[in-house]
């Protein structure tokens, strides 16, 4: 039965991976590392796996935070309002005149065209069949990042389930090699 003061690391493990999740200035690879360093490998494993399920808890929140917004009457506004301007913008360059806007809104349509087509084209990934090896490459890895990653999966057809599983496989990983093998990172 392991010490009170191993318990208390094991647990410290889970809040700063749930802190860490979504606070991108908390890295909980610095926590991992430092168990690996000052603990045994088994206090070390047994922390990084506890910071995986925090990191994982965190990451739901993001991501059903992200699936409530999506489907918000604020969010149906904006889209409607996007709809309103994207209809006075296609008048006006089908009756020949400029756009609506000042200078530097027509200078920042572009932007916001790109835009709307790297989230579209984040959105169908994480949908299809690919959704899951990307939040797990992303978990293990962390690239993309898994901030932006749980947003994007929580706007997407992914299952709550899914994510969950992928995420916490991903971290796992991360963070159990991390404790193996400090000097990695």
């Amino acid at each position: 039965m392991p010490d009170a003061g191993t318990i208390g690391l094991i647990a410290l493990g889970l809040v700063v991976g749930a802190v860490s999740a979504v606070t991108p200035f908390l890295p909980v690879e610095a926590y991992v590392i430092g168990l690996a360093v000052a603990q045994s490998p088994t206090v070390a494993v047994a922390g990084a796996v506890a910071a995986a399920i925090g990191q994982t808890v965190g990451k739901v929140v993001l991501f059903t935070a992200a699936r409530g917004a999506a489907t918000s009457r604020w969010s149906q506004k904006l889209r409607d309002r996007g709809a309103k301007e994207a209809a006075e913008i296609a008048a006006a360059e089908e009756a020949g005149e400029p756009p609506p806007g000042g200078p530097v809104k027509r200078a920042l349509r572009p932007v916001g065209r790109w835009l709307k087509r790297v989230n579209a084209l984040g959105i169908r990934l994480l949908s299809g069949r690919w959704g899951p090896g990307v939040v797990l490459l992303s978990g293990s890895v962390g690239i993309p990042p898994l901030l932006a990653i749980a947003f994007y999966a929580g706007t997407s057809k992914m299952s709550l389930r899914t994510f969950v599983v992928a995420c916490l496989a991903g971290r796992t990983i991360r963070f159990v090699v991390l404790a193996l093998v400090p000097d990695l990172f």
